[in-house]
């Protein structure tokens, strides 16, 4: 059964929970971006791209909130996001 739907629905709604605005639009050179309490999602991907690239960006909010700049780092912050984002997905599919 594809609960694609649901898992967007459930990110959304731990995004509300940590105090995250949510919005799609056009990002040149990143899928996502999280900047302070606004998440962007580029607004052409599909709709499992989407719920990825979502969990990944809660990921750092949760993960990496209080680092500063984490662009600025030896890339291990994305390795962290990246697998955050799939155990939280996984997680979700699971209800």
């Amino acid at each position: 059964m594809d609960n694609t739907g649901k898992i967007f629905e459930r990110l959304i709604h731990l995004s509300r929970i940590r105090g995250l605005q949510v919005k799609f639009c056009p990002l040149k050179y990143n899928y996502g971006r999280l900047k302070g309490d606004k998440v962007a999602i580029a607004n052409d991907m599909g709709l499992n791209e989407v719920n990825y690239t979502l969990a990944h960006e809660l990921a750092h909010a949760y993960l990496h909130c209080d680092k500063g700049n984490i662009l600025e780092n030896d890339g291990s912050y994305e390795e962290q996001a990246d697998r955050a984002a799939k155990m939280l997905i996984d997680a979700l599919a699971a209800f």
